[in-house]
């Protein structure tokens, strides 16, 4: 006899994804869901314009938040704010999601810090900062993790080459070239994905752009260090989301831009 009665009821997930930086939109909660799981990404700081034959640091990554609690613990309505990646030698911004009340005023319920950015002093760009406790959060399970540091550029050879984190699956950009003929640093994804190295683009040497992918597992990277062929520095690659700029070259063109956040929500 085919037993029915212990066959899972089928249940679908309502997904929405928030993505391009510096944009607010609004999330309604969806009728009839019980559980909600948020996950917010910060946005990745510019690499640094290499200046005085240095190769500029690359930008921080952002932090990753996530909260899963009652659907009844979470407002009707929420704003959410996706951070901007930053350009060349600019912080990226906080990704935010804020509960608007009906007076006006605004509550930000969860966070996720935006990375640092890259010097032209050769210093790597911090790593985005990590939330922590808040009322809100108390009503759910929170986890908030640091981003990465961009590592830094070089004043005499090749840019610094950027290691897979151990904590997030963000990256943070490599470093710069300094003096001349040297490479860009280039940047090693976690889960065993190519090394991401300098790629040749028109007969000029540049960082190689990072991505950002869902499957078969979600990994981000930052962009790769620009080179240095005579005096003049090329320009870092650009950060997937989250991820950190690469620095450029020394003396010349700019920073990888870093990567826009983003926020993620299930309901069911």
């Amino acid at each position: 006899m085919l037993d029915l009665f212990n066959i899972p009821t089928p249940q679908q997930s309502n997904y929405q994804e928030f993505l391009g930086g510096n944009t607010t939109r609004t999330w309604v909660k969806p009728r009839g869901a019980s559980m909600v799981r948020i996950m917010l990404i910060g946005a990745g700081g510019g690499g640094g314009n290499g200046s005085n034959a240095q190769g500029g640091g690359g930008g921080g990554s952002g932090a990753v938040t996530s909260w899963i609690g009652p659907a009844i613990f979470v407002p009707d309505i929420l704003r959410i704010t996706a951070g901007a990646g930053g350009i060349s030698s600019v912080n990226g911004t906080t990704t935010s999601v804020i509960y608007q009340a009906k007076d006006g005023t605004g509550f930000t319920l969860l966070t996720a810090g935006g990375g640092g950015s890259g010097s032209t002093a050769i210093t790597g760009g911090s790593a985005g900062s990590a939330m922590t406790a808040s009322q809100f959060t108390a009503c759910g399970i929170l986890t908030s993790i640091a981003g990465q540091a961009g590592t830094a550029g070089n004043a005499t050879g090749a840019g610094v080459n950027q290691a897979a984190s151990t904590t997030t699956f963000l990256s943070g950009g490599a470093g710069g070239a300094g003096a001349a003929a040297n490479t860009g640093g280039s940047v090693t994804p976690n889960y065993g994905y190519t090394v991401l190295p300098v790629t040749t683009a028109g007969g000029t040497v540049v960082g190689a752009n990072g991505y950002f992918i869902t499957q078969p597992i979600l990994v981000g990277t930052g962009g790769a260090g620009g080179t240095t062929s005579t005096a003049v520095g090329t320009a870092g690659g650009r950060g997937g989301i989250g991820c950190g700029g690469g620095g450029s070259g020394e003396d010349g063109n700019s920073g990888g831009r870093g990567g826009d956040g983003a926020v993620y929500i299930w309901a069911w």
